[in-house]
């Protein structure tokens, strides 16, 4: 794919895409570590650290953009591996939560570009990928970290889980004044 950006800096297309997504992925893992608030068994709000992979994925396309968020997500893994592993959790809860919490989560962030390209797409792809990604959070809360679960919501994990991943509103939020004001000064990129 070969764009304004290839024509004027010279740039393999190929390595261009490399370079972009490595940046990318560095700036969103930078911002992950920005916390502005934490939850007690994982997850939080960021300074918008699912933006660069939705952008990644909205520039680059699907396949590319499922690419970069399963690498962030391996990252994010990484990052996060000595705190899962202290949670006590079974070998089972652990293969669970390393898949629903961190590979296929994150992954489903590089849907930003599902339904085209232009800004209402955009957008809605974006509520796809960050929607997918919590669908995966509950999976794992209700799943995974069922032990976890307080006494007075053990008859309903699956709520308990969906209101312990709310935590993902305000992330998105953030992720769409950002990327709404983003968005016209970076067209010309993306």
């Amino acid at each position: 794919m070969t764009n304004e950006n290839t024509k004027t800096t010279g740039l393999n297309p190929t390595v261009l895409r490399l370079v972009e997504s490595a940046v990318m992925l560095g700036l969103a893992t930078v911002l992950s570590l920005i916390k502005l608030y934490q939850m007690p068994l994982g997850g939080s709000v960021t300074l918008c650290s699912m933006l660069p992979i939705l952008l990644i994925g909205y520039k680059y396309g699907v396949k590319w953009g499922l690419l970069t968020g399963f690498t962030y997500g391996v990252i994010q893994l990484l990052l996060d591996l000595a705190a899962v592993m202290s949670w006590g959790l079974t070998p089972v809860a652990i293969t669970v939560s390393f898949l629903f919490d961190y590979l296929l989560a994150f992954a489903f962030l590089g849907l930003a570009a599902v339904y085209g390209r232009s800004f209402p797409k955009f957008v809605a792809g974006m509520f796809t990928g960050v929607l997918l990604r919590f669908v995966c959070h509950v999976i794992s809360g209700a799943t995974a970290y069922l032990s976890w679960v307080p006494a007075e919501w053990s008859g309903h994990p699956w709520l308990y889980s969906m209101a312990y991943n709310a935590f993902l509103l305000p992330d998105i939020a953030i992720c769409l004044v950002v990327g709404g004001l983003l968005y016209k000064p970076l067209k010309r990129f993306l």
